[in-house]
Formats: structure tokens, sequence, C-alpha cells
């Protein structure tokens, strides 16, 4: 990493642009400001800083996001969305003209437009959330996120490079080392890429340090550093700079988020604003805060960072719903319906087609229907059991019949719509979107005693983890209160009974799930050495193999349509609707 830190000039590089636009719609909407609803809203009284009174009152404020993968939004384009994150932008700009932008990172990939971008489409329309699409964003910061190191070879890392080099805006990276080229400078360095920064707002000299979680480590990166001891270098780094308050912005577990202020205290940051998760949070320790908000700009956070005449500092915060309530800018918009209909054409056009030339619209195309609501939203599908869980789930038991599977498991991370799929027709972009990777199956041979473990283990993190399963041909109770798992059941032709720690159990799942290469979202009593070597259908894609396949059948028998319902398979004791939601902020 080239730059270290200091008051921050503008890098002197041409602008990322998009060759041609594809076809603007016209929106009905007014883009006028539109204010947001006000979902909470708290204050944290902070201990004296070191800071040198100025005898006045002063203010920042800044504007976060977290987790952004699509720049079209959610809900066909009614919720969140870059076109909306301006508008707030803009509105609270007219009140603090110099707004900071954070984002806590994870925007490169995955998507279904970044499969054939590399990202590119995020940092063009990230280039135009100041609203000038020439000038360098001198207020906006962005850390790295685990799946910004979705590709991961070596070779590959000239494509995040690129990114960097492109981004109008400055990225802060504090832990992450990346490996040297042969010319001995890392392969991911650009001027506008530093460990830390200090910018001014509202009067005071704010501090900003990125973090980035060790879940994803790719060959160009050589080694993650610790976070906890990370912080405390950055944080004590700034403050002998100058900076008054100091800002981490982070893409970690909130318990990792929240261990970080508890072990630091005052020798680390003023505040968190932190990635990963996908639900918005706000936990207190020791005075100070951890503030997330909800995955693909479904809201954002406002917060105000004061500091009174004696330097003490007191933060409130507010998140702002971005919803249909929200006028679009029409400029971002534009941007980004060119870049849609510019990955239709590519995508339809790389197709196999049975008809020549190929439908320039086959993400239109209706695979099949559905006479329910299935539930994909991830508060739903990362937390409890879901009709369109179970429907995969089963149809992957199904896939591998041949070869006597008995249970199949899915983890709902694989599962990345973040939106319900209403009843009605079911089209190719919804299902490309569902399945954001590859995801070939697997028959692996386990005992009870695994699967009772790998049932443990779905509930790490709830609600809102994607280690949460989706699954079939088996059951279980959890404990909602006490975070604990039990009475795992295999379902049998005679019904339910308890599983024997000791017995053979064929079971389906993804090769994620067992690759020892990855991080296998913490299922490490699973590995390759389980493997039915014998299956002929092993490596079968979930999606391509399984998912379509069933959907294109379905919409040929008789009714037409599925209509899956949620079979009671997890038992949730007590529901999260009777107020059994873990406290995101206790407990390890």
């Amino acid at each position: 990493m080239r730059a270290a830190a200091g008051a921050i000039g503008s890098p002197a590089r041409a602008p990322g642009r998009l060759g041609h636009c594809l076809g603007l719609r016209r929106l009905a909407q007014a883009c006028l400001a539109t204010a947001a609803a006000l979902l909470y809203g708290c204050a944290a009284a902070h201990p004296p800083q070191p800071a040198v009174a100025h005898g006045r009152t002063r203010t920042a404020v800044i504007l976060a996001v977290n987790d952004v993968y699509r720049i079209e939004g959610v809900e066909a384009g009614t919720t969140g969305g870059i076109a909306r994150l301006r508008t707030l932008r803009r509105e609270l700009e007219s009140r603090h003209p110099d707004l900071l932008v954070l984002h806590a990172g994870d925007l490169l990939f995955p998507s279904l437009l970044s499969r054939t971008f590399n990202g590119e489409q995020m940092i063009n329309t990230l280039n135009v959330l100041d609203g000038d699409s020439a000038a360098f964003d001198e207020r906006m910061f962005v850390v790295f996120g685990n799946h910004e190191f979705d590709l991961v070879q070596r070779s590959q890392a000239g494509i995040l490079d690129r990114r960097v080099e492109e981004s109008q805006f400055r990225w802060v990276n504090g832990n992450v080392v990346f490996a040297a080229g042969d010319d001995g400078q890392p392969l991911v360095a650009a001027g506008n890429l530093a460990r830390r920064w200090i910018v001014d707002s509202g009067g005071i000299r704010v501090g900003i340090f990125g973090l980035t979680i060790d879940s994803r480590r790719p060959e160009y990166a050589r080694e993650f550093l610790d976070p906890i001891a990370t912080a405390r270098e950055l944080a004590a780094g700034l403050r002998r700079d100058g900076a008054e308050v100091v800002v981490a912005l982070t893409h970690l577990n909130a318990r990792d988020d929240r261990r970080l202020l508890a072990t630091l205290g005052a020798d680390g940051p003023d505040l968190v604003v932190g990635g990963h998760e996908h639900e918005h949070l706000a936990c207190e320790v020791g005075g100070r805060l951890v503030l997330k908000a909800d995955a693909d700009a479904r809201t954002a956070s406002v917060i105000e960072l004061t500091l009174g005449p004696e330097g003490k500092l007191a933060t409130t915060h507010r998140l702002e719903a971005l919803s249909a309530g929200v006028a679009e800018d029409c400029a971002v918009r534009g941007k980004v319906d060119a870049w849609l209909a510019r990955h239709e054409g590519f995508f339809c056009g790389q197709q196999p087609a049975s008809t020549s030339p190929p439908d320039p619209r086959c993400l239109g195309e209706v695979l099949g229907r559905s006479e329910t609501r299935l539930e994909a939203e991830e508060s739903k599908i990362r937390g409890t059991e879901t009709n369109l869980g179970d429907w995969v789930a089963d149809r992957m038991v199904e896939a591998f019949a041949p070869c006597g599977a008995q249970v199949a498991f899915v983890n709902s991370g694989s599962l990345r719509l973040n939106q319900d799929i209403p009843a009605g027709p079911i089209t190719r972009r919804t299902v490309e979107e569902l399945f954001a990777y590859p995801a070939p199956m697997h028959l692996l041979r386990i005992d009870g005693r695994t699967l009772e473990r790998v049932a443990a283990h779905s509930i790490d993190g709830w609600p809102g983890a994607g280690n949460w399963l989706q699954i079939s041909g088996f059951a279980f109770t959890h404990d909602t209160v006490r975070r604990t798992v039990s009475g795992v059941e295999l379902e049998t032709a005679g019904g339910r009974r308890p599983v024997r720690p000791d017995e053979e159990i064929l079971a389906v799942t993804l090769g994620y799930l067992f690759d020892t290469g990855g991080d296998r979202d913490g299922y490490t009593m699973l590995d390759p050495s389980l493997v039915v070597r014998d299956c002929p259908v092993n490596g079968r894609d979930l999606k391509g193999e399984v998912v379509i396949p069933a959907l294109r059948a379905s919409a040929g028998a008789t009714g037409g349509a599925i209509a899956p319902r949620v079979a009671g398979r997890i038992l949730q004791q007590p529901a999260p609707s009777d107020g059994g939601v873990a406290d995101p902020c206790a407990g390890e």
C-alpha cells in the first residue's frame, strides 16, 4: 500500500467513463429530493477527547451504507439503488455541504452484472454519486469487503487494482497487506488507496481507517493484520496527526466490531461504521457505537458527530429508508439503465439459443410459475425456514435419489436474491440473481453426530448470517433465546425419529461447504474425504441442472406452477415473531 495517511488531495488521473447510453428510460416521477422515513435514533455520550477546545460547537455529518450489490436496487427497483442514494446525499448536502459518505464494503461482487463486468458497473455508477461524472469525490471513502476478493487468483489482482484506479473516490485499507509484483510494488495500489485518511467536516478533523474480515484470502494478499492491533496503531497515528474524531470503517462481524471497542476503549476509534451483516444494527460499547445499515441500500445511516466547546464528543444517528417514496436521481438512473441494457445484451448474446438470432431480452424469459410468494428476502431466508429454501433443498435430495440421498442442506448465503419472489411468473433474471455463484453439489457420507454438529453450527451468528441453513430430510429445534439446537431428527417413510450418533447418513450439500480451499462458512466438520466418490451425479450445478429444469418441468405439468409451503423442519422456540430474536449487540 503506497500511501500511508495524512490530509487528503485529489489523485491526478482520468475518471472511468461509460462508453455510451443504451436506452435511458424517462422517469415518470419528478426527481426531487425527498426526506426518507426515520426508522430509529439514539445518542451516545463519549469520554472527553484530547482535542483542542475551539470555543464553539461543531458537527460533522456522515451518510453510510454497506453491502450494496445492485446498482438498480431491489424489489423491481422500488427499494434501494444508487439513484435513491444520490437523492438522499443531495438533500443532506443542502444542509451539510461537507457531508462525508462512507461505504463499509461489499460492492464489486457478487451480482449478476459483476459476472460480466467484474464490478466496473458499480464503480462507474458510484462515480456520479456526487453529481459530477468528471470530478474526484473528495468526501467519499470505501473499505474492502470480503467479496471484493471473490476473484482469488494472483493473476486476477489486476482486476481489483483497475477498479480502485477507476474509482473517483478514496479507498481505506488498514489491515490487508497485498503481495508485491515483479516490480516490487503491491499488486493492488493507487494514489486513492491508503491505510488511513484525515478529512475536515463541519469544522472537525475526522480521521478514518479501514479494517476487513479475514474470511476470503486471495492469492495476492500476503496477510491480514490483526484488527485490534491495527486499530490501536492507526487510531493513535491519526490522533498524532491531528484527528479530533476517529472513525473505523470496517467490514467485520459485529461481534468483532464490539470486541474491538471493548478491548481498546479510549485507545480505539470513537465510532465504528460497519458492514458484513446485512441487517441494520446499533450497538453501544463503553459509550461508543457500532452502526450498520441494511444491505442493498434498503436503508442508509445518517450520523452526526458533535464536538462541544470543551472537546466532548456526542454521537447521534438515524436510519433512513430508501424506499419508493424517495425519488430517484434522473442522471444516475439513466446511467443505471444504460448498464442494465448493456448487460442484458452481453448476457443474452452468450447464451445457447434455439432460435437465430438469440433473444436480446432473454432475462425476461419465464422459466416457471409459483402459486405462492417465495420467501427469499435476507431477513427471512437467513434466519428462518422458508418455503423457497424447503423447495430448493427438496430438489437437491431428488437430484441425488439415484445415489440414496437422505438429507440435504444449503447455506442461505448461496441464495442471494435479498427479495421475495411474488406469486406468478419466475423469470430467468430472478433465478440468475438468486444464484450468484456456481453451485456444484456432492453427496457426503457422514454420521449422525456430524449432522448434529452441522445443525448446531447453522445458528452461529443467527439471525442474518449466511451460514444459516435451508434443509430437507431432517429437522431440529432452535432455542432462539439460549441459542442452542436440540432434537435433531431424520425424516423417514415412517415419520421422524431421533438421529443416532453413529448411524451413516447420505447428505447432499454444496461444494463450498466442504472445500478446504475456502472458509466453508465455518462448517469445518465437513471435508472432501466425506464425498461418496462413486455417485455419478456428483458435481451437478444446483441452478442450471436442478432448479431451472424443475421450474420448466412444473410449467409443463398439470397445474403449471410450484406451490411450496414451509414444512416445519426448523422449530424455533420462541418464534422470532414472538420476540425470540437474538440481540445482535449481546453475547459472543
